[in-house]
């Protein structure tokens, strides 16, 4: 018996329509998930950016915040009466002998002293211009370090006590009585009239300033082709090493903008404060530095990489006399005043408003100031 088995028009398949109308929805789910993962991608770049700008504003002043700290520490005596080979800076040229040990406050010495920004490094002889960020300031730190070790009676030589010799120049004290800074090649001083143990401290010298690049590359300057062709501002301490001679080293890069203030303090015979202010480097006299209780650290750090999607316009106001607009344009606009920050810019920087930066101030207390009786 034969059967015919007659298929449902139903069963037939997709016509080409419908299945042009599948794919388009297809399509349009695709597009907005794409779009979301796009959003969200953008969104974790400007978090990471803002992190980014945070860990490196917050690194750059705790470095500079203890130098500062530890700054005019001579083992409790003033730095006036810190005997040996600690000069104030008389005949010093650039970042001489006679410059790294102007611990004494003078001409260009100090345990704190700090230079205006120009349109070449403010000390000649120092850094080359090239490796500097113009209208950018400076500041010299001198102290002696906290890592001492304890002389016996008699030990003349760190080599035959349990001091290990890394620096090139050490003070020796009598805490709060007397000290003296020596060479680490020459005799610990003998304080006569002491029986007690001295204790020797490294002497230390640091300067924090701004330089155009991190990486200089395959050039002995900063230039367009330096960190990987996007030359980033970057925080340089300049400190001294074992041998005696002052090295540079990057600590944070970002720092597009640093400004320095000192809060100098008027003390009347009686010793009451008549007068607390706020100044640049080159508005101080040279008998002030003794009397800097604080240094006012203003500072930009930049984001490294470039939001062309967001417009980020602002004004930073560094200091009363020195401060820098961005436009919505791009346009960079700068405020200086005395010279204060005379040739800062933004180096040729492309898209200067697509870049997000932070601002950030810190007062950063001098603690171990100790004036000569009388």
């Amino acid at each position: 018996m034969n059967r015919h088995v007659r298929t449902p028009l139903c069963q037939r398949g997709f016509s080409l329509v419908e299945l042009m109308i599948a794919v388009l929805l297809g399509l349009i789910v695709i597009a907005g998930l794409i779009q979301i993962l796009i959003a969200n991608r953008k969104a974790y770049q400007i978090q990471q950016g803002s992190n980014y700008l945070q860990q490196n504003i917050r690194y750059a002043n705790d470095r500079i915040g203890w130098s500062l700290r530890m700054a005019d520490f001579w083992g409790g005596v003033s730095a006036h009466d810190v005997q040996g080979l600690l000069g104030d800076g008389s005949g010093a040229s650039g970042c001489d002998s006679k410059w790294i040990l102007a611990g004494k406050p003078g001409g260009s010495g100090g345990g704190v002293h700090g230079y205006d920004g120009a349109t070449s490094f403010p000390i000649s002889g120092c850094v080359p211009d090239s490796d500097y960020v113009r209208g950018s300031d400076v500041i010299v730190v001198r102290y002696a370090d906290t890592d001492s070790c304890d002389v016996a009676d008699g030990v003349t030589n760190l080599s035959t006590n349990t001091c290990k010799p890394d620096s090139a120049y050490y003070l020796a004290a009598y805490v709060g009585q007397q000290a003296s800074l020596f060479a680490s090649g020459g005799s610990v001083p003998v304080f006569p009239g002491f029986s007690t143990s001295r204790y020797v401290y490294p002497y230390r010298v640091e300067m924090y300033y701004l330089q155009p690049c991190s990486d200089r590359g395959a050039g002995d300057a900063c230039g367009a082709g330096s960190d990987g062709g996007t030359p980033q501002p970057t925080l340089m301490r300049m400190r001294l090493d074992s041998t005696g001679k002052m090295v540079r080293e990057p600590i944070v890069d970002g720092i597009e903008q640093l400004q320095f203030e000192y809060e100098v303090v008027t003390i009347d015979g009686t010793g009451n404060i008549t007068s607390v202010r706020y100044k640049s480097a080159s508005q101080m006299a040279a008998s002030e530095w003794e009397n800097v209780y604080a240094v006012r650290v203003s500072m930009v750090s930049r984001n490294r990489e470039r939001d062309q999607a967001v417009s980020y316009a602002g004004t930073f106001q560094m200091t009363n006399t020195c401060g820098y607009g961005i436009s919505n344009s791009g346009t960079f606009t700068l405020s200086s005043l005395n010279d204060d920050c005379a040739g800062f810019s933004l180096g040729g920087l492309v898209g200067a408003n697509h870049f997000v930066r932070r601002f950030q101030q810190q007062v950063v207390q001098i603690r171990n100031h100790i004036h000569s009786p009388g």
